[in-house]
């Protein structure tokens, strides 16, 4: 099913043959968030790659949103000298090679094999210490209680089974252990506002508008998640500890013109005034982070 490598003796890849990739459908019910929509007619893409997820011309909000995200969600992993953390979902082992220069010991998964492969290419050139598997997330090939940390940035949304993948999570890590998960949010003001926006614009038209669906699941979206939809899949098997909230209005028409007409140093202003406001109101913002510890199974 593809290569791991490690020296570490208490992680442990399990038997799963690549046939068991393959199979994986997406139609399994999601039993603790009824009203998840899920794209049950998908099946793990084990050839996706991430060419198409910044659009041609990036606008100051949305790389806004994406340098916070990382550096929010590494600060909250915060990992130490010889902790072992696990990246789910890892894509090119971006963030995983980050983790690992700061001491922690650090496995990348990932499905897709053109991914493994920009992963392998970005290890290598960079001297991170990060070892790669390719897995689904659903069945993670590693024995309980293995990990310190856990991350999963950007990915959730992506899985087939995005139940069974936090199950997994608890699974692996160690009872103290912690998992930081960080994912868009389709129920964000800037989306609510946007909806909005062109419902109405529709209506005055009497005609459907193009490209005025932006906010709705992408096609390589598996579900559409929100503050209480992502709540509602992590609290049978975490704690929640904390929840932060990452970027406002994105998602708003008009707002990334507003902002890359205006002086770089005026954007990134109130980029950032908007940020300490998103940071304290996670269901508003377009990114939530959340911090939890696994629940014990024995009183859960």
């Amino acid at each position: 099913m593809g290569t791991i490598y490690y020296n570490d003796e208490s992680v442990v890849k399990l038997d799963t043959s690549q046939q068991d990739i393959n199979r994986l459908p997406c139609d399994q019910a999601l039993p603790h968030c009824p009203g998840i929509m899920s794209n049950n007619n998908k099946s793990v893409d084990l050839d996706w790659d991430d060419d198409h997820v910044l659009p041609a011309k990036v606008y100051p909000d949305v790389a806004h949103l994406f340098r916070r995200m990382t550096a929010v969600t590494i600060g909250a992993v915060s990992a130490v000298d010889k902790e072992c953390v696990l990246d789910i979902g890892c894509g090119r082992a971006l963030d995983a090679a980050e983790l690992a220069v700061s001491g922690g010991h650090c496995f990348g998964l990932e499905p897709s094999g053109r991914m493994i492969s920009r992963a392998r290419e970005h290890i290598s050139k960079n001297g991170a210490a990060v070892s790669l598997t390719r897995g689904v997330s659903a069945h993670l090939p590693f024995r309980s209680g293995s990990f310190h940390k856990v991350i999963c940035k950007g990915a959730l949304d992506h899985f087939a089974q995005p139940d069974l993948a936090i199950a997994e999570m608890a699974r692996v890590l160690k009872p103290e252990g912690k998992a930081v998960i960080a994912t868009a949010n389709f129920e964000s003001l800037g989306f609510r506002a946007g909806r909005s926006l062109f419902a109405l614009v529709r209506a005055l038209r009497r005609e459907r508008a193009d490209n005025g669906d932006f906010w709705q699941i992408p096609e390589d979206h598996t579900i559409r998640l929100d503050y209480d939809t992502l709540g509602g899949l992590v609290k049978p098997h975490f704690r929640i500890e904390r929840s932060i909230g990452i970027s406002l209005l994105v998602g708003l028409p008009g707002w990334s013109s507003l902002l890359d007409r205006l002086p770089a140093r005026v954007s990134a202003m109130c980029l950032s005034a908007l940020d300490r406001i998103a940071y304290r109101l996670p269901s508003l913002s377009n990114v939530i982070v959340i911090s939890c510890t696994p629940r014990n199974k024995s009183t859960a």
